[in-house]
C-alpha cells in the first residue's frame, strides 16, 4: 500500500483563513490513523529514557509526531537530534499505542502532538482531542 500524501490531505483540511474542512479532516485523520507507526522524535536525554522528547513551541510542550522518517530525518538535521552517526533520534508507536500514551500524558504539561513538525502544511492535535480520534472515525465507519 502506498502511503497517502500527508502534505496535500493537510493542506485540503486546514484552510488559510482559519477553517477546517471536516469531510477533508477526515480523511487526514483515517489515513493517520491507518498507518501501521508514528514516528515519536527523540532527544538524546529521551533516549536514555525510552521516551519521546517534549518540546516546548508557541509557549505549549508537545510531542513531535512524523508521518514518515524522510520527514523527522530533516527536522533531526536541521535541529541536531542525531545520534553520532547522523541517524535522527526516535521511537515509534502503533496508533493505538500512540493513543494510549496521550492518554497517559493527560493531566501533564503535554498540550499535545504535532504532526510533521516544519514540513510543509504539518498540523497539531490537543491530547484531549487526539484520544477522541479512534472512536469518532470508527462511529463514521472510517477506521
Amino acid at each position: 500500500m502506498d502511503q497517502p500524501d500527508f502534505i496535500v490531505l493537510a493542506r485540503d483540511t486546514f484552510n488559510e483563513d482559519g477553517t477546517v474542512n471536516i469531510e477533508n479532516g477526515d480523511k487526514l485523520w483515517s489515513a493517520l490513523f491507518k498507518l501501521p507507526e508514528w514516528n515519536f522524535l527523540m532527544t538524546m536525554t529521551s533516549f536514555v529514557n525510552k521516551s519521546p522528547s517534549a518540546q516546548m513551541i508557541d509557549g505549549k510542550v508537545w510531542y513531535l509526531v512524523f508521518t514518515d522518517t524522510e520527514k523527522l530525518q530533516a527536522y533531526a538535521t536541521r535541529n541536531q537530534n542525531l545520534d553520532p552517526d547522523g541517524k535522527a533520534l526516535f521511537i515509534t508507536m502503533t496508533p493505538e499505542a500512540a493513543v494510549r500514551f496521550a492518554q497517559g500524558s493527560l493531566g501533564t504539561t503535554v498540550y499535545g502532538f504535532r504532526f510533521n513538525e516544519a514540513a510543509e502544511h504539518g498540523w497539531f492535535s490537543p491530547l484531549e482531542n487526539l484520544v477522541k480520534f479512534p472512536d469518532y472515525l470508527r462511529e463514521k465507519g472510517l477506521l
